[in-house]
């Protein structure tokens, strides 16, 4: 029979088990009843104690019939064995009682008898260095000093560390375990855990709206004018600045399929309409040349950037770019922080909302800047609401820009009016009871931009001159906060990293020391043994390559149905998309018509506009939700279906061999990314027949309405199938990585052994004179691993 061969996760060692697997060369379970010991604990005890666990295989016969044994046994009350099961029974028992009376006496005690034995050839050289490093007073926990030490690093480590100290130790037992591990697999799966930890990017997004003051407080926090600033909006696309050894800038043109968005925004909204005018009038026949199938991106000097990045510039190539790219060396992006710079919030070409939208929803922070002398407009309410309540956005500080201009009383009023404000418009929306998560959510601070940038860049005196010194600026409140949030130790995504990354580790400790008991237990054969090892590992092979495959097979099958479910789940988004569209004309037609019965008018705009925006948003989300479930529910169903059918085997993709729980393991999925279409021209439409319409007509409206939403609707149905598409084809990647990944651990262990078995038979003579030395050296790498366990397990 073919058992548990797939579970290896969880494994912990002891002192009994270290015993039987470095002395014995066995793991041992117990399966009878045998007394435990309830003997007095003295000196003589510990020395009865130390005559059984000398006892093996190779020399129990001798033990057992001798009266003296016997009567010692007796000494013990216990019965004495007849076999070795029982005296391997009782052994576990005495070890059990040696480690419940450790004293630094007790085992000075065992260490003496053992000494005697060896002098009278009892146990050989052998078996008394192993006895010796098994009760080892520092294995033990004897050593004082140790036990200070341990103390002083429980209290250290009982305070809660930031992400970058804990990073630093995750990163110092990597490097540890790379110098002391060869497998070539357990060392590329450490080099995994660090390009992990290497490639983690915390994004800040900054948004506003034009002449907010972003690039001057992004200059001052970078410490270097880097971005383009002035009294006139100047940074009209999105800028992604990263960290990069060389300052180097890429800039992205609209392709063709996004140009022709712009193309038609244009026919309904003015701005978008004198916006395309400038840029044909400007480009004429060039504009082919930039507009392409697939997008185009020039590398540019990093000098020149703002010729296409400036609203001001003449050549107005900015019009063309969708984003920049920027990399810079500054010491601030150093720890894989990379800022989203977005256009003002007010920008005109709508499609650069949308970009705006997608980068921030997947930001970790967001910082978003208001004038104080124009603070708190619409659109700034509109988008923080937006934001917290639909961008997934979970930290947002809100920045005063030009502090220097105004007292700290009328600053007071400006937080406070920007505060009434968003109970005002959730008001509007409905949305009443999510005020209080919107204020807890929002950080205000102050800040002198142009101050804080002449302190950064060499200028200090002039900003001291006008009263401002580093701290009055604001700018290492700002810094504080965002090293805090992102690195600090309540940072959410920190501590995703760290327990991904510590659970990483776990299983790699713990591959790696079932490799170490295996050479273990062949350490302890004879060449006889090995050999017919080697035939019985064969067969199990045989067997268990054949059950490897037929579950690789299984698991293939329901990647397969997953892909076919997800297929599936497309038709069910739009038939679900369809049915919002009625809602929203159901909504507004239903307002349109109670206005008149009530006021005998047309409702305002701003409820329309209202209406629409929170049906749409809402909408969507109800839909994404249901798609969720259904995601999940079939995930579910595979994950109990693996568990249930290969269960006596061992496998297991539950937590702590709890049961597989599939809204667990998707806990952050489908959380953001589906609201950044702009709704600016169906918006613009229903306005308008609203406006229009008569209270004789309403049937009529009805059906102008129905049309509008039809022809705008399709664009948001495409854009969320795609996502909703793209998402789930991750999320099943991930998942049958997990399901397949015991199969991968089964498969390298086989080979592994395997390697281990031969070797050990190939050099059997050489390993023979020193096996003793190799056991005990191969028993302080799994103590020494299992230390490192005990460690990650301490980190936080």
């Amino acid at each position: 029979m073919i058992f548990n061969f797939l579970h290896f996760g969880g494994f912990k060692m002891s002192l009994v088990n270290d015993y039987f697997l470095l002395y014995h060369g066995i793991t041992f379970e117990q399966n009878l009843d045998v007394e435990e010991i309830e003997a007095t604990i003295d000196e003589d005890t510990f020395t009865i104690f130390a005559l059984i666990v000398s006892a093996t295989r190779k020399n129990f016969d001798k033990y057992l019939p001798l009266t003296s044994f016997k009567t010692l046994c007796q000494q013990l009350n216990v019965k004495s064995p007849s076999s070795n099961n029982e005296l391997n029974h009782l052994q576990h028992n005495i070890v059990q009682a040696i480690l419940s009376n450790k004293s630094k006496q007790n085992i000075s005690i065992l260490h003496s008898s053992f000494e005697y034995l060896k002098s009278e050839n009892i146990i050989n050289n052998e078996n008394y260095n192993k006895l010796i490093s098994l009760f080892d007073y520092k294995e033990l926990d004897l050593i004082e000093e140790n036990n200070n030490l341990a103390n002083n690093i429980n209290k250290h480590d009982a305070k809660k560390s930031s992400f970058k100290v804990l990073k630093s130790k995750i990163e110092d037992l990597l490097s540890e375990l790379k110098n002391d591990l060869s497998n070539s697999e357990i060392l590329d799966e450490l080099k995994g855990t660090q390009n992990y930890l290497d490639n983690q990017k915390f994004s800040i997004g900054i948004t506003g709206v034009m002449n907010a003051g972003k690039s001057t407080m992004l200059n001052a926090l970078m410490g270097r004018e880097i971005l383009g600033s002035a009294v006139v909006p100047e940074t009209a696309n999105l800028t992604i600045v990263k960290h990069n050894p060389t300052d180097n800038a890429k800039v992205f043109y609209w392709n063709q399929q996004e140009w022709d968005r712009i193309l038609k925004s244009a026919e309904q909204l003015e701005s978008m309409r004198d916006f395309v005018n400038e840029t044909n009038r400007i480009f004429g026949d060039e504009l082919k040349n930039y507009i392409r199938p697939v997008s185009r991106f020039d590398e540019v000097d990093i000098n020149d950037l703002s010729s296409y990045t400036s609203a001001e510039s003449s050549g107005k190539k900015c019009n063309l770019v969708k984003y920049v790219e920027l990399g810079s060396k500054l010491d601030f992006l150093s720890d894989g922080i990379e800022i989203v710079d977005t256009p003002g919030l007010d920008d005109p070409v709508i499609q650069r909302e949308e970009i705006t939208k997608e980068y921030i929803s997947a930001c970790d922070m967001m910082l978003h800047l208001m004038n104080v002398s124009q603070s708190a407009t619409l659109k700034d309410v509109e988008f923080i609401i937006d934001a917290l309540l639909y961008q997934n956005i979970s930290k947002l500080l809100v920045v005063i820009t030009r502090a220097d201009t105004v007292s700290k009383e009328q600053l007071e009023e400006v937080i406070n009016y920007t505060k009434s404000s968003i109970e005002r418009q959730l008001k509007a929306q409905n949305k009443d009871s999510k005020l209080d998560y919107i204020l807890k959510t929002i950080k205000f601070i102050p800040i002198s931009g142009k101050m804080a940038l002449l302190h950064r860049t060499g200028r200090e005196q002039e900003a001291i001159d006008a009263g401002y010194s580093i701290e009055d600026t604001g700018i290492l409140e700002i810094e504080q906060y965002l090293n805090e949030t992102l690195f600090g130790s309540n940072s959410q995504k920190g501590e995703l990293v760290i327990q991904s990354s510590k659970n990483q580790l776990q299983k790699i400790i713990e591959k790696q020391n079932s490799f170490y008991n295996y050479e273990l237990k062949l350490l302890s054969k004879s060449k006889d043994e090995l050999e017919k090892e080697l035939v019985d590992f064969n067969k199990r092979k045989a067997v268990n390559t054949r059950i490897f495959q037929a579950m690789s097979e299984d698991i293939n099958y329901y990647k397969n149905d997953s892909k076919e479910y997800i297929n599936s789940l497309e038709t069910f988004l739009q038939s679900e998309l369809i049915e919002l569209q009625n809602v929203i004309k159901k909504r507004v037609v239903n307002d349109v018509r109670y206005s008149f019965e009530k006021t005998k008018k047309r409702p305002e705009n701003s409820r329309i506009k209202v209406i629409i925006e929170t049906a749409i948003k809402d909408g969507i989300i109800d839909v994404i939700r249901d798609y969720r479930y259904k995601f999940i529910k079939k995930s579910q169903t595979i994950g109990e279906q693996c568990e249930q059918k290969y269960h006596d085997l061992g496998f297991t993709i539950g937590h702590k061999n709890e049961n597989f729980d599939a809204r667990g393991f998707f806990q952050d999925d489908f959380k953001a990314g589906f609201l950044t279409s702009n709704n600016e021209v169906l918006i613009t439409q229903i306005v308008a027949a609203v406006s229009k319409s008569k209270d004789s007509k309403i049937n009529e409206l009805d059906r102008e309405i129905e049309l509008l939403i039809k022809n705008q609707f399709s664009s948001i149905e495409e854009d969320i199938k795609v996502k909703a598409k793209k998402v789930s084809g991750l999320l099943i990647d991930s998942f049958f990585d997990t399901l397949n990944a015991p199969l991968k651990t089964f498969e390298q262990k086989l080979k592994n052994d395997e390697k281990a078995l031969e070797s050990q038979i190939n050099s059997f003579e050489e390993n023979d004179k020193n096996k003793a030395q190799l056991s005990i050296d191969i028993h302080k790498n799994i103590k020494k691993l299992e230390t490192m366990s005990v460690t990650i397990k301490g980190l936080n």
